[in-house]
Parts: structure tokens; C-alpha cells; sequence
């Protein structure tokens, strides 16, 4: 009797399993969420022109208010004697068994005008007023943009510049043909745009016809 009853709650349980609901053998993964956000974009730069420079001429803006860069590296070089090494710019280099004093000018590096010098701009990456690289505008360089120019040229086509006092020659690794007076000033095209930019200021007008701050007496006149 006992073997029987067991036997028949046996049978109960596995009917009752079989009848009852089935639980997922995983959990259903909802559809995720993209976010198609148009992806950031730089700042484009574009070159200062002498259209620009008279814009900002015509609309009098101070030159030395506006942010330059130079769109190329620019690198200075100048071989030192054994009690020249303790240099303030630039860093010390080895080369050859002779010391070199570098100095680097990474690209788009950001300088300052400095002074308009005739066609040309002297633009500073330092403080030290005498640390100025000079970018021309001529009909014999180039019209249109502000080059690099050097303070002498060489006859093997090698330039040269005096900074803070001393003379360096001038190398442009990142230019097509190595030589420096590719290199130019540009700007940043917000920039240019905030030049574009005219606002009007209206000081609005109260009940009555007169105008706020204004000397109106109410005819609206």
C-alpha cells in the first residue's frame, strides 16, 4: 500500500511539471538605442590674405587683437662654441661632435603681431619683443598671402634669421620643398566669421512712445 502511494505521488509531480508554464531560457535583449550625433569637427584654418588685413583696416580692428598661426614647422638652428652651451632658448643637440642650439616652431604654432612693418607682419610666439619672425606680402613673394621671409637669403638658397640677438638658420621640414618661405600666417575660420558679424543694439521702447535712455518726449518722434 505504501509502494503504491508513493508511487502515485510520483506520477502526481511529474503530471504537475509537465502542465505548468515553461520559464524562457534567456531574457529577450531590447533593441539598443543609437545616437547618430554628427561627429566633431576641428576648426578649420585659412590663410590671412591682404583682403583680410584691409578688412580689418576698413572696420578699425587692431591687427594685434586677432589670433595667427603659422601653418608650417619651422626650425632654427645655430652651431655653438663650447662657452656658448648654457643658451636660454631652444634646447641643446649634439650633432656631429659640435653643439647645436634648436629651436622649433611646431605647426600652427599660435603668435601675436607684433608691429606692421611696411607689406609685412612681425609675429611673436614669445614675450621677448625680440623673438619676432617677419611673414610678407609682396607682389615678388606672393600677393595674396603673408609668407614666411627671412632676413637674409643665402646663394645656396638657405636662409637666415637674428632671434633674440643671435642668427639661426632656418629649416621647414613639413614644407614640399624644404624651404621655409612656404610657410604663412593663418587664421581660424571662426575667426573670420565673427568679423562677418554686425550687431545692432536696440534699446527698445516703453509705453507711451518713449524710448529707454532716449531723450523722446512721447510723440514717438
Amino acid at each position: 500500500m505504501k509502494r503504491f502511494t508513493t508511487l502515485s505521488v510520483i506520477v502526481g509531480l511529474l503530471i504537475f511539471q509537465s502542465c505548468a508554464p515553461k520559464k524562457p531560457l534567456y531574457s529577450p535583449v531590447g533593441t539598443p538605442i543609437v545616437h547618430n550625433e554628427p561627429p566633431a569637427t576641428k576648426d578649420p584654418y585659412v590663410p590671412f590674405t591682404r583682403d583680410l588685413f584691409d578688412k580689418l583696416s576698413a572696420n578699425n580692428i587692431d591687427i594685434k587683437l586677432v589670433q595667427f598661426y603659422i601653418d608650417q614647422q619651422l626650425v632654427l638652428t645655430r652651431f655653438l662654441s663650447n662657452d656658448q652651451v648654457a643658451v636660454k632658448n631652444g634646447v641643446i643637440k649634439l650633432n656631429s661632435g659640435k653643439y647645436v642650439n634648436e629651436i622649433v616652431f611646431p605647426q600652427y604654432t599660435p603668435v601675436v603681431c607684433e608691429t606692421v612693418e611696411g607689406d609685412g607682419l612681425r609675429v611673436n610666439a614669445e614675450t621677448n619683443p625680440n623673438t619676432t619672425l617677419k611673414f610678407l606680402n609682396s607682389k615678388q613673394y606672393s600677393a595674396v598671402n603673408y609668407i614666411f621671409n627671412p632676413d637674409k637669403w643665402n646663394k645656396d638658397g638657405s636662409t637666415e634669421v637674428i632671434y633674440n640677438g643671435n642668427k639661426y638658420s632656418v629649416q621647414c621640414p613639413t614644407c614640399s620643398t624644404n624651404s621655409p618661405n612656404e610657410a604663412k600666417l593663418v587664421v581660424k575660420q571662426s575667426a573670420l566669421d565673427n568679423l562677418d558679424k554686425q550687431s545692432t543694439i536696440i534699446k527698445g521702447r516703453t509705453i507711451g512712445g518713449n524710448f529707454i535712455n532716449g531723450s523722446n518726449n512721447g510723440n514717438g518722434y
